[in-house]
């Protein structure tokens, strides 16, 4: 094959649709000039984690969710911030990245970096 196919699809930093694969690499690209990160898409396809990534620092907390919350609205409904809300702080007292994991017992979370998060 040669040249670029279009993606259905929208561009997640606004462009519009203006998706489309690269054939060359297979990689998911925004075609709008004007895109201030074309591979925006490609990225979001590609990282790994599948799981909740909590971050505490000393203002509080911030939660990255997966992307599967995104469908059926279930971002909305999630538990996760409820919970962290109402722990004391983070875990064993230690600022950082965790890996938050929903188990029979309620939310699991475990000390995480960067690096293995993607």
């Amino acid at each position: 094959m040669t040249g670029n196919l279009p993606v259905a699809g929208h561009c997640p930093m606004g462009c519009g649709e203006t998706l489309q694969r690269r054939t060359t690499d297979g990689a998911i690209v925004c075609a709008s000039p004007a895109c201030v990160r074309p591979d925006a898409v490609d990225e979001l396809l590609r990282d790994r984690e599948t799981e909740h990534i909590v971050q505490f620092d000393p203002a509080g907390f911030t939660i990255r969710h997966p992307l599967r919350e995104r469908l059926d609205d279930d971002l909305m409904r999630c538990a996760l911030h409820r919970s962290i809300a109402e722990l004391l702080g983070p875990p064993n007292g230690e600022p950082g990245r965790y890996r938050a994991t929903r188990g029979p017992g309620g939310w699991r979370l475990t000390a995480s970096t960067e690096s293995s998060d993607r």
